[in-house]
């Protein structure tokens, strides 16, 4: 179709949906660093249960056969690729350690490693088709570091005893060295020559020079090497017992094993995420959490049924599949390479140093390490964040990783709800000299409002009100609760609110009452137990008790305007009722002028009668006009929105409105509403030219003087707007 958008992420470019050079060398790129990485966590995870390393080399090349072949043909994530990892097989090898502990062996221990990963894969399957994948972002970043950094420690501590070099102690201490020297170089050639080659992966590198370095000592050697040191022929695929004894599964601690499952699907999960994001950091696309995750889950279930181990999206062997060229289909290149080695390359197992393995295991251990949490530790903004990673580590050094979640989470609970304590709750506080409503006020009423303005107090919360910051809130709030005033306290700021706020409310009503005062909400939200109705869920809270009154009101400024109204009745001058009708002999502008003049000027003026709902004037609308209200009210609306408007002022009987296009015809910044039925005055210049000259010249002076001022409270008053949503 002509003018079709191309890289939609539902429909993907037809070319990128082919196979192409880059992912056949990005594929085979990628296989070469998987490769080792895989075999080498399958041999620690395999001679941890007491079985040969050949058959752990064997099980890891399945579980990245397995889960590159189905994340590879969703292609959720454009270029990653899937393999066992640390994280998936450390938790896997602490729980089977575990059960071996509790005296499960043979084919039983292998019984439960194919139950943990199917569970796993169909947990990571769930969280996928239900929606998990945005629920895996909410797992705090310092607990995750701390896991990780946890597990990669473990790695490297469970490599130790493969470096010991016991079978040729015979021969004396300096051939005992030669797995120790093999892992020495493997590592020192993983670090220094990608440094020199940058292009060159650095397993790739350090495994060549380990196995090379390895074959040269055992060539001037006394003997050859013990079978313990070599991997050994990897077994033939049909040497995996598939066969399942349903009788057996019965006899399983069940409830091990589901807790590991739970655990390793969220590890997992997180793990393969956080490689999709570095995937699309380096490919521009954007990955498909949702169905990353389904397709890993299938991809878990099915290695587990097959005897091999799981894992997830594996960051160097992805980085290297981006960098060669490999995009859609390199994960699924990637996992036919290895079905491949599983099928005709079984022999080469027999070259394959454990040692040189166990060193590529502690080069991926270290690379996992969150040193950052170090820096952390030194900066006093996160310095908490550093000791919940930290708390994580020794927790799982010390227990297991399960423990180490548990107290990750934990911490990162309790940091949390520090914050939430120590953040502040008032975010502004000003009194009614400071902050008006948007109600015509007389020049008296504007008097008095500045000078007892205040006995207004107006305060904007913020945050979430609970059994943590509530107590700090009345602290601060005593001095204006122990005095006769109008408290309007604005809750649209506010996330939540649980019982302790609620409880907190009550008590500061009734104090307030008890000193002459009032308490007014604004802008309460539907969240939590909070309602539009305060009133209503106070007397829900206590039902019989005898509660001052409350009013809730849905805006700030209606609050404000109530206040004042009160206040303003309380010192004698209530506001007249927009029913009332104040004649143009009244009005501040004319009230000086000669009755002669009066009567000229109103003989002039086109009178105007308006419906509630009727517009005087809109948004754009050419005007040179001037309203008076004798009697009804107007609104000051700005247009937002089709259906939305922010309010600029709320006009009643003796005031004006028009001043900016009067002075200077143009076109309407807002729009006048009429919001209760309006009698009104127009006056234009055409209205003005009409007059005598020496009438003219006596309007001009107090028609002039008093829209200037008008327009400085205006533009007053968006200074203060303006600074007030600066704040935010």
């Amino acid at each position: 179709m002509t003018g079709r958008i191309r890289g939609s992420l539902n429909e993907p470019d037809s070319k990128e949906s082919r196979l192409t050079k880059g992912d056949l060398l990005g594929g085979i790129a990628a296989s070469a660093v998987a490769l080792p990485q895989s075999m080498g966590l399958g041999v620690a995870l395999f001679l941890s249960m007491g079985f040969d390393a050949s058959a752990g080399a064997l099980a890891g090349l399945v579980g990245a056969a397995a889960l590159s072949l189905f994340s590879g043909l969703t292609g959720a994530t454009t270029g990653m690729i899937s393999a066992p990892n640390g994280p998936v097989t450390t938790l896997l090898s602490v729980t089977l350690v575990t059960l071996g502990a509790q005296g499960m062996q043979g084919d039983a221990m292998l019984l439960a490693l194919v139950a943990i990963m199917f569970l796993t894969g169909l947990l990571q399957f769930l969280l996928g088709i239900t929606g998990g994948g945005q629920l895996i972002k909410f797992i705090p970043y310092p607990v995750v570091a701390g896991l990780v950094s946890g597990i990669g420690v473990l790695m490297i501590m469970s490599q130790l005893q493969a470096l010991s070099g016991e079978e040729m102690k015979a021969l004396g201490a300096g051939w005992m060295a030669v797995p120790a020297v093999t892992a020495l170089v493997t590592l020192g050639a993983s670090v220094l020559v990608p440094r020199i080659a940058p292009s060159f992966p650095p397993i790739i590198a350090g495994l060549v020079a380990g196995v090379a370095v390895f074959h040269l000592a055992m060539i001037v050697a006394p003997a050859p090497a013990p079978e313990s040191w070599l991997v050994g022929a990897i077994p033939s695929f049909d040497t995996i017992p598939l066969d399942i004894d349903a009788s057996q599964l019965f006899s399983l601690p069940w409830h091990v094993i589901l807790v590991s499952a739970l655990t390793l699907s969220v590890l997992a999960s997180v793990d393969c995420l956080l490689t999709a994001v570095v995937a699309d950091d380096k490919t521009g696309a954007r990955h498909n959490a949702d169905r990353e995750l389904a397709a890993q889950g299938i991809g878990q279930a099915v290695a587990g049924l097959l005897g091999g181990i799981g894992g997830g999206g594996t960051k160097a062997s992805t980085l290297v599949a981006i960098k060669t060229g490999g995009r859609r289909w390199a994960a699924v290149v990637s996992a036919l390479i290895f079905i491949l080695l599983i099928l005709f390359l079984r022999p080469a197992g027999n070259a394959l140093p454990i040692s040189a393995l166990a060193a590529v295991i502690i080069y991926v251990g270290i690379d996992l390490v969150e040193w950052n949490i170090l820096h952390w530790l030194r900066k006093s903004t996160t310095r908490l964040d550093g000791v919940v990673a930290l708390m994580v580590i020794v927790t799982t050094l010390a227990f297991n990783l399960i423990a180490g979640v548990v107290v990750g989470v934990v911490g990162a609970v309790l940091l949390f709800v520090r914050r939430q304590v120590i953040a502040p709750i008032i975010h502004e506080r000003v009194t009614g000299k400071e902050r008006h409503s948007l109600c015509y006020r007389t020049e008296k009423e504007r008097r008095l409002l500045d000078e007892h303005g205040d006995r207004i107090v107006y305060i904007e919360l913020r945050g979430n009100l609970f059994f943590g910051t509530v107590d700090r809130l009345f602290a601060e709030l005593i001095p204006d609760l122990n005095q006769p005033v109008w408290m309007i306290l604005n809750m649209r700021r506010v996330q939540s609110m649980d019982m302790s706020g609620l409880n907190l409310f009550k008590q500061m009503i009734k104090r307030l009452d008890a000193h002459g005062g009032q308490m007014l909400y604004s802008n309460v939200r539907r969240s939590g137990v909070m309602e539009r109705k305060m009133h209503k869920l106070l007397r829900w809270l206590e039902p019989e008790a005898e509660l001052p009154k409350v009013k809730t009101f849905k805006s700030t400024d209606a609050a404000l305007e109530f206040a004042e109204n009160e206040l303003l009745t309380r010192l004698g001058c209530a506001p007249a009722s927009t029913a009332q009708r104040v004649e143009l002999e009244q009005s501040e502008i004319f009230q000086h002028l000669r009755p002669k003049t009066r009567a000229a000027i109103k003989a002039v003026m086109r009178p105007l009668s308006l419906r509630r709902k009727q517009i005087v004037y809109a948004y754009e609308e050419f005007g040179d006009a001037l309203y008076f209200i004798l009697q009804g009210e107007v609104e000051i609306r700005l247009p937002t929105r089709v259906y939305h408007y922010k309010r600029l002022a709320k006009l009643g009987p003796g005031s004006f409105f028009g001043e900016d296009a009067f002075l200077e015809p143009a076109a309407r910044t807002s729009t006048a509403f009429v919001t209760r039925d309006a009698e009104l005055l127009m006056l234009d210049r055409e209205c003005i030219e009409s007059l005598e000259e020496k009438v003219q010249r006596e309007v001009r002076w107090p028609v002039l003087n008093e829209v200037a001022h008008s327009l400085a409270r205006q533009l007053r008053w968006t200074q203060l707007e303006l600074r007030r949503l600066e704040r935010w």
